[in-house]
């Protein structure tokens, strides 16, 4: 029985010695890879098939490990895994289905991470492609982004102002979105709004308050409602907000910009400047007023430095300034000039300052009765309205245009964006107005929209960005 043995024993070593060294019929040990049909899904995609394939099939089944990491978190943004599966013998693949979850939350892209740690407890038969990267995009949005803010007066004492939003494709307009998401009135006469990062500063004149809201969700997050005297407009610079203030109508003396501490929505401070504070603009730390008089004339646009809060020689412009607009290192300033009914009519006029001086460097003078309002800009055209007409600029020229481009309109504020331009019609102040878009290609009309009572200006809000 022994002698049979070591003879058993001799054949065998001799096979295994021959197959060593006939290198073409040594067996080739398969690895095992991951992968999936595309790096980028939408988490409305619903189920996404991640498959584990191997060039050649195995005579048994093999269990196949991995880990699941990224910035994605299972049971959140997709169902979890089991973490193994069966590759079954004879197969050359298996699929592991990931079921993502379609949600509410407006979130940003995130990552899921597959990567295979073993095949039957060994790392010997993992593959190179052993690990792929699913990027999962994002399919919801905020109620109020991508679109046109339309701000309304509403009556004067009537405590009906408001805010519509209007979607770029001007398909959905919704009325009244401050009053339906935080269950109270905006106040009375919103005058104008401001954007910083996230957040929009609402400013109500006859309320005395600037409302802060998320631009995009018009949740409330805060209200200035102390230090305000008939607040007008807001402008940013050095991590504060300045709101000009007319003060009392009947004291020439007392207008001034109030300093707003953003953290806690107070009036930190006051600058004292003169009468008819209006339009603000900020170029990083220094800041642009328009003092267009507020209840009777002025012709100067003040320069604030906001690192310190003073401020410097004022600009000398046209009676009434109405409007300005910052194009590279030039501010333009549009005058309606005085009206007839004062008694002292002057002409509108148009002055282009050079910011790196403060120093007026042209003037496009109207004639007496034309007073212009409105100045808007794209890019480096401008825009004005001048007696029921729009006109175009450009920054380059030398003269005013005399070519109309749109006429017969009967716009109370107008802006123009990305090659359109938005007017609206106050109608008869008593019901609700519209917001008018034309295509300034062809200077047609797109689309007339139904807004609420007395739309006084025009905004717009992007996308949410993390």
């Amino acid at each position: 029985m022994r002698n049979n043995r070591f003879l058993w024993m001799i054949v065998m070593l001799g096979v295994f010695f021959t197959a060593c060294n006939d290198d073409d019929d040594q067996p080739t040990l398969s690895g095992v890879s991951v992968s999936i049909t595309q790096d980028t899904f939408s988490e409305g995609d619903g189920t996404i098939a991640i498959t584990f394939t191997t060039s050649a099939s195995f005579s048994t089944d093999v269990t196949v490990s991995y880990e699941v990491s990224g910035s994605a978190t299972a049971g959140e943004d997709y169902e979890a895994l089991p973490g193994s599966l069966t590759l079954t013998a004879g197969e050359n693949s298996v699929t592991q289905n990931l079921v993502l979850t379609d949600d509410d939350m407006v979130e940003q892209n995130e990552e899921i991470i597959v990567t295979i740690t073993a095949v039957d407890g060994t790392t010997d038969l993992i593959a190179s492609d052993s690990s792929v990267t699913l990027t999962l995009t994002d399919n919801d949005s905020f109620p109020f982004e991508n679109g046109i803010l339309v701000l309304h007066e509403g009556n004067f004492f009537g405590g009906n102002a408001s805010v519509s939003f209007v979607s770029d494709d001007l398909s959905v307009a919704s009325n009244g979105i401050f009053s339906e998401v935080n269950e109270a009135p905006l106040g009375d006469t919103a005058q104008s709004m401001g954007f910083d990062g996230d957040l929009a500063y609402i400013v109500v004149n006859n309320s005395q308050t600037v409302e802060v809201v998320n631009r995009y969700t018009f949740e409330s997050v805060g209200t200035v409602d102390a230090g305000l005297l008939n607040p007008r407009h807001i402008a940013f610079a050095n991590g504060k907000g300045y709101v000009t203030n007319w003060g009392d109508g009947s004291n020439p003396d007392d207008d001034y910009v109030a300093v707003i501490d953003l953290d806690n929505y107070t009036v930190e401070s006051t600058i004292t400047v003169p009468e008819g504070p209006e339009w603000i603009v900020a170029n990083g730390n220094t800041l642009y007023v328009a003092h267009q008089g507020g209840f009777n004339q002025n012709n100067i646009v003040s320069v604030i430095d906001a690192s310190t809060n003073t401020t410097g020689t004022p600009i000398t412009v046209a009676d009434r300034p109405n409007s300005m607009q910052l194009v590279n290192n030039e501010l333009w300033v549009l005058s309606g000039g005085n009206p007839a009914f004062t008694g002292n009519e002057t002409a509108g006029r148009l002055d282009r300052i050079d910011i790196t001086t403060n120093t007026v460097t042209a003037t496009f003078d109207f004639t007496q009765t034309q007073h212009p309002n409105y100045l808007s800009v794209d890019g480096n055209s401008l825009y004005y309205l001048l007696d029921g007409e729009v006109f175009l600029m450009d920054v380059s020229a030398t003269s005013l245009p005399d070519t109309v481009e749109i006429s017969g309109v009967a716009f109370y504020d107008m802006a123009v964006d990305n090659g359109r331009l938005y007017g609206v019609d106050a109608k008869d102040f008593a019901s609700n107005g519209s917001l008018e878009v034309y295509d300034l290609t062809d200077n047609s009309l797109i689309e007339s929209v139904e807004v609420a009572i007395i739309p006084g200006a025009v905004y717009f809000n992007g996308s949410f960005e993390f």
